[in-house]
């Protein structure tokens, strides 16, 4: 390389230190060559292309401060440590605790992904799942994707087995007399006089009703 191209290319880095984002037609300005050796030297220095603005902005890796989630943006210009706007949403879907929907994607790369994502009826590394109305991205891994949707979806805590009113009446009147009864104690008791109720079922109601401070248990 000539010490001319050297000075250029020097010319262009400062550039990009400068304005932090550059398009094809500065750099054509700048490195007065043509085309074809202006996108290569963007390979050379490994530079980024803005995953919005139909991809016409440049910056070299040294420039961006990227976010948690590997995002920059500068001026409305948008960047990605993961290039394309389909790597990316690959990568964030991927890595993401309970997968992404549209909605959480949009928000956080700035972009709504749904007319771009539509075109894609597969894409490697995630599985594309419809949930109602919403399409969530998953990894296509089996256990990270089992994981992801255990996040996403938690099951419904089982429901308490709790006794008849009637029943409950009496267990509450019998708690009035002995206020101090465990629900074991009260079972027995209640079983003395003829009713058959178990302290498992007892606790329930006071769990249900969040009767008694102290911490109550069966045998």
């Amino acid at each position: 390389m000539g010490k001319r191209n050297v000075e250029l290319d020097e010319q262009a880095i400062k550039a990009f230190k400068l304005k932090k984002v550059i398009t094809i037609d500065e750099l054509l300005s700048i490195l007065r060559c043509s085309l074809i050796t202006v996108r290569r030297r963007l390979r050379e220095w490994r530079a980024l292309t803005s995953y919005n603005k139909n991809g016409r902005y440049y910056t070299i890796p040294s420039i961006p401060k990227f976010n948690k989630k590997g995002l920059w943006a500068y001026q409305n210009v948008l960047f990605s440590k993961y290039g394309t706007l389909k790597n990316t949403i690959i990568e964030l879907a991927r890595r993401s605790k309970k997968g992404l929907s549209h909605s959480e994607l949009k928000e956080i790369i700035g972009l709504n992904p749904k007319c771009f994502m539509a075109r894609f009826k597969e894409v490697p590394g995630l599985r594309k799942e419809r949930h109602r109305r919403e399409i969530v991205y998953f990894s296509s891994d089996e256990a990270m994707c089992k994981l992801q949707k255990e996040n996403r979806y938690p099951a419904a805590p089982p429901t308490l087995q709790l006794p008849p009113d009637t029943m409950t009446i009496i267990i509450l009147l019998e708690l009035i007399h002995n206020p101090r009864s465990t629900p074991a104690e009260l079972s027995q008791r209640l079983k003395k006089k003829g009713h058959t109720i178990t302290g498992r079922t007892i606790e329930n109601l006071f769990a249900h009703y969040a009767i008694g401070k102290k911490k109550l248990s069966t045998p």
